[in-house]
């Protein structure tokens, strides 16, 4: 059948059907004189999309549900976060998106889905490129970034720092807790996801010439000496170093004077090795981003960029390479690390395309985010918020708890400042409200649309409450907590209270930025989603560190970065490492 009636079969218009086929959704014959042949097959296909569509979910999680890269669970569970974070999340959706889990759930394309009543439940879905076309000739690089909840790709024309697509898949691999304390995730699982993520897009842009890899840093995993894992990943959540009396953490600072927090991969290790429960076929360990690149490579050791090797823990900033005063002292044998190199070196291929040594997230983050590194700080805000800027300096900052200094690219530094609230302060702030709202009868909805909102006319007309937002504690004192002060009949206000939240968030990153080498930085570089989807936190932040304040145009900073750090490993010579494919 011709366009004109699969237009009336699906309700699509014609630009829509030629963006999913341009798109890779379906592939349609055409006849002898070039005309387009659609089948009832492809009507269905349509179909299903056209429902998706309706559900407002992204064009690029349909490809990967169609090209198996996520089951339909794993699509449905995603639009389903996404409708209640986001502050303008709609019900009708919600509703659809769980109409569909209960007939899609593990299922893919090729299964049979009702689509008669589903098209009717909302109008259709308008449909827009959401990339501009690229010419076939440019170069391009590719970012993975295997974070604590997901796993994201970006893949990149490097020159202009264009993102020519980005995609995110759960990373819903954690494992069940024994204890409070315990934070592991399926490290095999993990890598078979990274890899079905990588196939599908090196399929989808052949023009690929070089792969970056990062991830969630301080997690360590055990090796044999084959390079296959032998445990679960133990993330950087993981507590067990802060367990027991003593802790590892406090034994590692009594023989060594390094002072780890718990999650930092050595601490783990000595943890582990005190209870005996190291692996007896233990060849060595490494971050999670390490352990893929090797495996991707086919290499038993992996090669660890020092920007991934100083988040371990015991790692001589000075020297540039692991201490091996601490390693003795604590029994810790220098083989059972991997080689560390300070360069943006090619380790290996995969496929016949070159893959760079891995970075911290944190790095990448940074590089994928901030254009001018020399005069622009950079403020995150996840779960937790973090300040980082570059010095020249691995002594810029000394003795001081709530600051660390951490290899960056060669010969450069980063210094960052954590906040472990930072983002969650604001989630806290909204659990309370969305408590009120439960109590007093109304829908089950979130209510950061409000929120924010509010949090805007606070800052508008100076009705702000001085809020501490340390409801975590902080590195140097787990005990400290938050406090709302200074209130009065005039300020004791929903929005006084949000906006002073925000404020506060602001206040604890700028009280450790004024504590680093800050002299040369005039501009202030934001990322994450709390500062896209809260027009009052970038307010915020430019009130209080009294700079400009930039919001980057592409979203997943981290695997950005490390696409720009595999096209610095392709294009500087002098990085590469004699490998082999």
């Amino acid at each position: 059948m011709r366009v004109r009636e699969v237009e009336i079969l699906t309700g699509l218009n014609r630009k829509a059907i030629r963006l999913y086929e341009d798109k890779g959704l379906l592939a349609v014959e055409r006849s002898d004189n070039d005309y387009r042949e659609y089948t009832a097959e492809d009507v269905s296909r349509l179909r299903r999309i056209a429902v998706l569509r309706r559900a407002g979910i992204a064009l690029s999680d349909i490809q990967l549900w169609q090209d198996r890269v996520i089951t339909g669970k794993e699509m449905l569970d995603k639009r389903l976060s996404e409708l209640r974070d986001a502050a303008d999340a709609a019900e009708d959706q919600v509703r659809l998106c769980n109409r569909l889990s209960d007939v899609i759930g593990q299922n893919h394309f090729d299964e049979d889905v009702d689509t008669d009543s589903l098209l009717n439940t909302l109008p259709a879905a308008e449909d827009e490129e959401e990339t501009e076309p690229i010419s076939p000739s440019l170069p391009l690089t590719l970012g993975l970034d295997i974070g604590t909840t997901t796993i994201s790709a970006a893949v990149l024309e490097p020159v202009s720092r264009r993102a020519v697509a980005v995609y995110t898949v759960r990373n819903h691999y954690a494992l069940p807790p024994l204890h409070p304390w315990e934070r592991l995730q399926d490290a095999e699982r993990i890598f078979s996801k990274v890899k079905r993520l990588l196939d599908f897009l090196l399929k989808r842009y052949p023009k690929v010439t070089a792969i970056g890899l990062t991830g969630q840093m301080h997690g360590i995993l055990y090796l044999n000496d084959e390079g296959r894992a032998l445990t679960p990943l133990y993330t950087w959540q993981d507590g067990r170093a802060g367990e027991g009396f003593p802790s590892a953490c406090r034994y590692i600072a009594e023989k060594t004077g390094y002072r780890l927090s718990p999650g930092y991969g050595l601490a783990t290790h000595v943890s582990e090795a005190m209870a005996g429960h190291v692996p007896s076929e233990t060849a060595m360990l490494c971050t999670v981003m390490d352990y893929t690149a090797a495996r991707l490579c086919g290499h038993a050791r992996p090669i660890t960029h020092a920007s991934n090797a100083a988040s371990l823990g015991l790692f001589d900033l000075t020297k540039g390479c692991f201490d091996l005063t601490a390693l003795e002292t604590l029994g810790i044998p220098l083989s059972l690390l991997p080689t560390v190199t300070h360069k943006a070196e090619i380790v290996g291929f995969y496929n016949g395309i070159p893959i760079a040594v891995p970075i911290g997230d944190n790095q990448a983050g940074f590089l994928g985010a901030v254009r001018d590194g020399a005069h622009a700080a950079l403020a995150n805000f996840g779960t937790g918020s973090q300040i980082s800027l570059l010095t020249d300096s691995p002594e810029a900052v000394t003795c001081d708890p709530d600051i660390e200094v951490r290899p960056f690219l060669e010969g450069s530094f980063m210094v960052s400042g954590s906040a472990l609230c930072g983002g969650r302060a604001y989630a806290v702030v909204e659990r309370f409200f969305s408590r009120y709202a439960a109590a007093c009868g109304l829908p089950d909805k979130r209510q950061y649309e409000t929120m924010n909102r509010l949090a805007a006319d606070g800052l508008k007309n100076g009705t702000i409450l001085p809020v501490r937002t340390t409801f975590c504690g902080t590195r140097s004192d787990p005990t400290l907590r938050g406090s709302v002060t200074g209130l009065t009949e005039d300020n004791f206000t929903p929005e006084g209270f949000i906006a002073g939240t925000v404020m506060g968030m602001a206040e604890e990153l700028y009280g450790m930025f004024g504590r680093m080498p800050r002299e040369r930085v005039s501009t202030l570089v934001v990322s994450g989603n709390a500062a896209r989807l809260n027009p009052a936190l970038p307010v915020a932040l430019e009130r209080v560190f009294g700079m400009a304040v930039s919001i980057p145009d592409h979203r997943e900073e981290a695997a950005v970065g490390a696409a720009l750090f595999a096209h610095i490993a392709m294009t500087n010579p002098s990085s590469h490492k004699e490998v082999t494919s």
